[in-house]
């Protein structure tokens, strides 16, 4: 074979052969009391444990059963855990706000799968910060939440913020509270597409004189750690 055609048979070969992005695996262990078992089929039917964002080495992430309410990330065993417990004193808190605001069921359904999906994706931003050698913090994770969020489900952006917005003074659901953090993200997700997301700003999750600034906000952290949070394939 004449060495140009070799070389540019190994051309082609370095590229389409080149490994795609390491996939999410994801598992669901069974639950035994009621309550985690419909936490369980909440969560799995939610279909929120996913992304199409390019992984710097394989992540799992477990839903399980855990003596505390809590979603973590394990930086050694590459492991996201997202408790059974948690999953349902989200629900039972959503839950009851919707009834004092006598909001519908299918209303507070997109509420408790935005929340769900913020919970995800704040431990993707943790395992993507730590992969990529970065210090991990409550405000990195957040910052990749959002924009991993917006990228992989761009129509869960306003139940997020509202979900988010409503347990922001809920300390017991703990990895969503926080009123300043709530904004922050609110803002964030509104910037990254405020034509589609109007609810957001109109919905008041975002206080008002911030609103004007959030695309600007959104796109300095896209600036910042954008390139580590993309689709694969893109």
């Amino acid at each position: 074979m004449p060495h140009s055609l070799i070389a540019l048979v190994l051309s082609m070969t370095s590229t389409l052969g080149a490994a795609p992005a390491p996939e999410l695996t994801v598992s669901y262990e069974s639950a035994v009391a009621p309550r985690a078992e419909q936490a369980r089929k909440l969560l799995k039917d939610s279909g929120v444990l996913r992304t199409r964002i390019k992984l710097p080495q394989p992540i799992r992430v477990v839903a399980r059963d855990c003596d505390k309410p809590a979603t973590t990330w394990d930086r050694e065993d590459r492991r996201i855990t997202l408790c059974y417990s948690l999953v349902d004193k989200v629900r039972r808190t959503l839950t009851g706000i919707a009834e004092t605001e006598e909001s519908d069921t299918r209303t507070t359904a997109a509420r408790v799968d935005g929340a769900l999906a913020v919970l995800f994706h704040q431990q993707l931003g943790r395992a993507l910060s730590t992969l990529n050698g970065l210090p991990d913090s409550d405000e990195r994770a957040d910052q990749f939440a959002a924009l991993t969020l917006a990228s992989d489900a761009p129509q869960q952006a306003a139940p997020a913020a509202e979900a988010r917005h409503l347990l922001a003074d809920h300390p017991e659901v703990e990895p969503l509270s926080g009123i300043r953090e709530s904004a922050t993200f609110a803002c964030l997700l509104y910037g990254a597409d405020p034509a589609r997301n109007q609810r957001i700003a109109q919905g008041g999750w975002v206080p008002a004189e911030r609103v004007p600034t959030c695309a600007d906000e959104y796109n300095r952290v896209k600036s910042t750690i954008g390139s580590m949070a993309v689709k694969a394939g893109a």
